[in-house]
């Protein structure tokens, strides 16, 4: 039986791919490039996951397939992927994949990625640090002057971590307390023979220095799910002791299947997210690079226990390391990047480098053990570049009259002419008409005054840098013309557009409409999707190996032109034995070998 792995890898930049790969630190998808097929994958706006995962996955354009984040379509109305395997009687899995994407019986799914600004449901425990220096950790922490991201009140570009919560001493113990949203736990630690011991009833755990502990059920305590803890410092006749604490997640409830769902936990509990960032000044970086392993390990062994054993035809997840790794270091690695400092670079360098490097030893085990009839895809959603400027778009668009603002820079949507929503990613704006929208002040005749005087603001909007203007806008349609980049229906916006390279998405305690970005990242999702540096670029990537593929194969976009992001989906549907023709993406014969070449 045919059988696809989709490995998602959030953010995978082909450029870095092949510059790590040529360093031969990659030994296993040196072996992909040698032995498949490979290509780089033209994202649609906004360049982020939930937009192009979704295309990805479902075989259709954001016009048909995205509704809004956390937003899944029918996928038997918009009759995608999902629904013509559905059709044929195979079943797909996504594991820890986004929430958009419903993937109702026969299918399964597991944990699905939560982007929204409220609390996982599945999550009991946050990740911590529990410390005796817990000034030390908050002391110093200054109040962020810009705050990157989309919706304006996140701060996703930044990827922070690493909540720390006070240790107390009560005599010869301390206290670590686990606050959750409907469960809190205290636990005690003692010193022991030099050995820092974790009290539980009717046992015992010893923590060793600089290594994660054993997973610790916390069942005896009412709480349904498992914990695990890394010493880090431990110097009790100076109190000075650091544990990281993982995340811990519900034992129940994270899979569709619950039999399915138990012979997944048999490899260990799962966890969506790591203590510590992945950056080089965490004084615990070994602890994130042993999560993520762990968990893209733990990825792995699932779906080859799912396609392989249990008679699943398609498996798809997304891992997030590199993509944590790119936002946290590429701005201060990449030359294009004003934070560059070459005396500094190689050590966020080998930040990502590690990332890839992780990445490769799990790809090495699924290339091992899948089986003759099963093709390996790894691919990515986007890339990255490196910030620069900022851009707040609310504040720009009442400078020209056409958003009001409260003066605490909120828009205030009843005497708006346009508008933008939190769910569909800050780069589609909605012109408050009358008859549509349930406050509309825009008159019907005046609709296409108000998008034009948009575009002409948008294409004027533009800084001086070292004696030249740059644009901060590089796109910008009005719905009729975006249909060109995939974009229409009811849910699409009146105007669609891009920032330029470098021009990230964000708000300013200063006020500014556009100012100099203060401090190092790098984005994706704002920018064009072809934005791109010597080092880096945003383009999506993708890499196959495996039954029907094509060996030696690489697709050059300059010469040949990039895949769409929802060719792969055409793809897997030819690999599968399905009939591709009601997805909106075209199969991708150059990568196919002769056996699958050209077949109907």
């Amino acid at each position: 039986m045919p059988k696809v792995i989709v490995f998602g890898v959030d953010g995978l930049s082909m450029p870095l791919l092949q510059r790590y790969a040529a360093q031969g630190v990659l030994p296993n998808i040196s072996a992909m490039l040698r032995e498949g097929a490979a290509a780089e994958l033209l994202p649609y706006i906004s360049a982020w996951g939930d937009v192009n995962f979704v295309s990805f996955m479902t075989g259709q354009a954001p016009g048909t397939a995205w509704q809004g984040q956390a937003m899944p379509a029918n996928n038997a109305e918009r009759g995608n992927l999902l629904a013509a395997l559905a059709r044929a009687g195979q079943k797909a899995a996504l594991v820890h994949f986004p929430e958009t994407v419903a993937a109702e019986a026969p299918h399964f799914t597991w944990a699905p990625y939560w982007g929204r600004a409220q609390s996982w449901p599945g999550e009991i425990f946050k990740p911590s640090g529990h410390t005796t220096r817990y000034a030390a950790h908050t002391g110093h922490q200054q109040v962020k002057q810009q705050k990157l991201g989309w919706p304006p009140s996140s701060s996703l570009a930044y990827h922070d971590k690493g909540t720390w919560q006070a240790l107390e001493q009560e005599g010869d113990r301390w206290r670590m307390t686990l606050h959750g949203e409907q469960h809190h736990v205290v636990l005690t630690l003692s010193l022991q023979q030099n050995h820092l011991v974790l009290h539980l009833p009717q046992r015992e755990v010893v923590l060793q220095p600089h290594a994660w502990s054993e997973w610790i059920s916390l069942s005896a305590l009412d709480v349904p799910g498992s914990v695990r803890f890394w010493l880090g410092r431990c110097d009790a006749q100076q109190n000075d002791i650091e544990i990281l604490q993982s995340q811990v997640t519900h034992s129940q409830g994270l899979a569709s299947d619950t039999a399915t769902g138990k012979t997944l936990l048999q490899q260990g509990p799962w966890f969506s997210k790591w203590v510590m960032k992945a950056a080089p000044d965490e004084a615990y970086l070994d602890a994130t690079w042993q999560e993520g392993d762990q968990q893209s390990r733990w990825l792995a062994a699932s779906a080859l226990q799912l396609t392989q054993q249990q008679g699943f035809s398609l498996w798809a997840t997304v891992h997030r390391l590199v993509d944590e790794s790119h936002h946290n270091c590429l701005g201060q690695s990449d030359p294009a990047s004003p934070f560059y400092d070459a005396q500094q670079a190689e050590r966020y360098e080998a930040v990502m480098r590690e990332c890839y490097r992780l990445l490769d030893d799990t790809l090495g085990v699924l290339r091992a053990e899948m089986d003759a009839d099963t093709t390996l895809l790894m691919v990515s959603d986007h890339g990255a570049v490196p910030n620069a400027w900022m851009c707040d778009i609310n504040r720009y668009l009442a400078k020209h009259g056409l958003v009001s603002l409260t003066p605490e820079g909120d828009v205030e949507r009843a005497s708006s002419k346009v508008y933008l929503k939190d769910e569909r990613g800050g780069l589609e704006i909605f012109v408050n008409l009358q008859g549509r929208e349930a406050d509309g002040i825009v008159p019907p005749e005046a609709f296409q005054a108000v998008c034009e005087h948009v575009q002409h603001a948008l294409g004027n909007w533009h800084v001086q840098h070292k004696g030249e203007l740059r644009n901060a806008v590089s796109i910008v349609l009005q719905k009729e013309d975006a249909a060109a980049i995939g974009f229409w229906g009811a849910c699409a916006g009146d105007i669609v557009f891009a920032y330029n390279t470098g021009f990230v998405w964000g708000t300013s305690r200063g006020g500014e409409d556009i100012c100099p970005v203060d401090v190092p990242g790098a984005n994706h999702g704002p920018q064009k999707p072809t934005a791109q540096t010597a080092m880096s670029s945003n383009y999506g990537a993708l890499l196959a190996v495996g039954a029907g593929i094509r060996k030696g194969y690489y697709h050059d976009r300059h010469q040949r032109g990039p895949f769409k992001m929802i060719d792969p989906a055409a793809t897997i549907a030819h690999l599968l034995g399905l009939d591709p023709s009601r997805l909106e993406g075209r199969v991708m014969h150059e990568i196919l070998d002769d056996t699958l070449r050209g077949k109907p």
